[in-house]
């Protein structure tokens, strides 16, 4: 278990056997410390762990704005590959029959460019895994398309982080 786990579980602890006021000062110490971080949405009071991206709140970003596109690279991609992948994640969500999450996150840490990366479908606050990605070129064709084209034109670095908003 990581330092930042123990940590966690010793505030959810601490939180558990304390009334408001308490609460607020566990908080506020953990915020102090670099241990958790106050989602800067006015409407959201969520305190998130260090290493969270979005709230678990509202599952906006770190300063309290709505999640936006993360293009992939520092350089500029031509928009017609982004575009690409939006349309092929939206039809996959869509042929599933389930929910279009509100976003789909990709981080990159190996593997054949982005097919390779690890990926979660943001639904609100909530953030689901997609299990194996898309790595899978038969299962994910367009997808899988889509992503190689943003790695022919600039390969991903290690822990790269790349974000598709796919609600309007």
């Amino acid at each position: 278990m990581s330092d930042s786990d123990v940590v966690q579980r010793v505030i959810a602890r601490l939180v558990e056997h304390a009334d408001e006021r308490e609460t607020q000062v566990i908080h506020g110490l953990a915020c102090a410390a670099g241990y958790l971080w106050r989602c800067g949405n006015t409407d959201c009071h969520a305190h998130n762990a260090r290493g969270q991206r979005y709230c678990e709140g509202c599952g906006w970003g770190r300063a309290g704005r709505p999640v936006g596109d993360i293009t992939p690279s520092l350089y500029e991609v031509p928009q017609q590959k982004w575009r690409a992948l939006r349309r092929a994640v939206v039809a996959h969500f869509e042929q599933l029959g389930g929910p279009v999450p509100d976003a789909v996150v990709f981080d990159y840490f190996g593997g054949p460019g982005w097919r390779g990366a690890e990926v979660r479908a943001m639904h609100g606050g909530r953030s689901e895994e997609i299990a194996d990605g898309f790595r899978d070129r038969n299962a994910h064709e367009d997808i899988a398309a889509a992503l190689d084209g943003l790695s022919r034109f600039e390969k991903p670095a290690y822990c790269e982080h790349m974000r598709l908003v796919l609600s309007s």
